[in-house]
């Protein structure tokens, strides 16, 4: 396959087209999932979107490998984009140990869609020779609730509800698909071991890792500058207690992504302070885009959002390029012409040393886990509420 550099959309669908035709190359087509993957760089988000859902979908065919399932948990969780979303339903319908919680997360997919439902095509070759024969994001969803079948039986109750709306705000065709998905799922029908799930993935434990990029950069030395312009090494800040940093950017146009990952930082504030335990953790958000973010947006974003600020709870931006950290942590974060193009969901422990230590990846957290997993450090387990 081609160097990605600087090729154009329809010759790097046909490279995808060439991978998806192959047997054996699943792994290959998960490789490019990655936010930081070179096909990304440089284009727009709605190309970044459409090739990254593209690549999705093939695992409908291919087959969904264990490297390519929180990417598509990722999207039914906090994807906006439809085609997106639709493509990580199609690629459920793929797979084989389907992790535990994905019926709830379809459905909330359901209600996050329906009102931009838009059609959806996954051969770019070809167009729907007719509505009959054309789907839409909705209706894929429904399909993989009918792909469960009685492993989905929690969605029953759900589906007989939209089913009675009136009106419902679904096309006769989205309707279509939705009773079929309920006449599937329907717990008449649920054998007696339907259970489909495993557990669901823990937070990855790092092992000790170096605090220098590839580069060279040593990332104790990078500056920051916090909310109110003042400016220190990563090093003053991250050294001396554990730390829980995550990553945002104010232009994010994902409410569930970065406007709620600030969000959570202000909750797990006042479970710090409610545990009387104000002083003994950092906790911090750089932005992926420093020279927009600038300390007033930095302040303004993360007060709107119900933080407090002081010298262990900041908003923080790199006075120079965000790269080193990007490579340090292998962040999931892509970059267009002007401005991120993707990016994960990304939450990283960092103990006394400024180590990583846990990430959180792909999926929501919760503010009690991420206390729980700070208290566990070696040193600190002493540390009652």
């Amino acid at each position: 396959m081609r160097s990605f550099g600087g090729v154009a959309f329809a010759d790097m669908v046909a490279d995808i087209d060439r991978l998806r035709s192959t047997p054996g190359n699943r792994e290959a087509i998960a490789a490019l999932l990655a936010e930081q993957s070179p096909i990304y760089a440089g284009r727009s988000t709605g190309e970044a979107e459409r090739l990254r859902g593209y690549l999705l979908a093939s695992f409908e065919a291919t087959g969904l490998p264990d490297s390519a399932m929180s990417f598509v948990v990722e999207e039914l969780e906090s994807g906006l984009n439809p085609y997106v979303v639709a493509a990580a339903a199609k690629a459920l319908r793929g797979a084989g140990d389907l992790p535990d919680g994905l019926v709830p997360r379809l459905l909330a997919a359901i209600d996050r869609i329906r009102g931009s439902d838009d059609e959806v095509n996954f051969d770019f070759s070809t167009k729907p020779a007719s509505e009959d024969a054309s789907s839409t994001a909705l209706m894929e969803l429904f399909h993989t609730l009918a792909w469960l079948g009685p492993r989905a039986a929690e969605a029953e109750a759900p589906l007989r509800a939209m089913i009675g709306q009136h009106p419902s705000g679904f096309s006769d065709r989205v309707r279509a698909a939705m009773k079929n998905a309920l006449g599937v799922v329907s717990k008449t029908n649920k054998p007696a071991h339907a259970h489909c799930c495993a557990a669901q993935p823990a937070p990855i434990a790092f092992t000790a890792k170096a605090t220098t990029t590839s580069a060279g950069t040593d990332i104790g030395t990078i500056e920051l500058q916090d909310q109110d312009g003042a400016i220190f090494s990563f090093a003053d800040l991250f050294s001396g207690m554990p730390s829980v940093l995550t990553f945002f950017y104010s232009r994010c146009m994902n409410p569930n992504k970065c406007s709620l990952t600030i969000t959570k930082l202000a909750r797990l504030q006042k479970l710090i302070d409610g545990q009387g335990l104000v002083g003994r953790f950092n906790v911090a958000a750089v932005t992926y885009d420093p020279e927009f973010d600038l300390p007033r947006r930095l302040r303004t974003y993360g007060r709107d959002r119900g933080m407090s600020f002081d010298q262990h709870n900041r908003l923080v931006r790199t006075t120079g390029s965000f790269e080193p950290f990007r490579r340090w942590l292998d962040l999931g974060v892509g970059y267009g012409s002007t401005t991120v193009n993707q990016h994960r969901l990304d939450m990283v422990i960092l103990d006394d040393t400024g180590q990583p230590r846990a990430r959180i990846a792909r999926q929501q957290w919760e503010e009690a886990e991420v206390l729980a997993i700070l208290k566990a450090l070696p040193g600190i387990s002493e540390i009652t509420p």
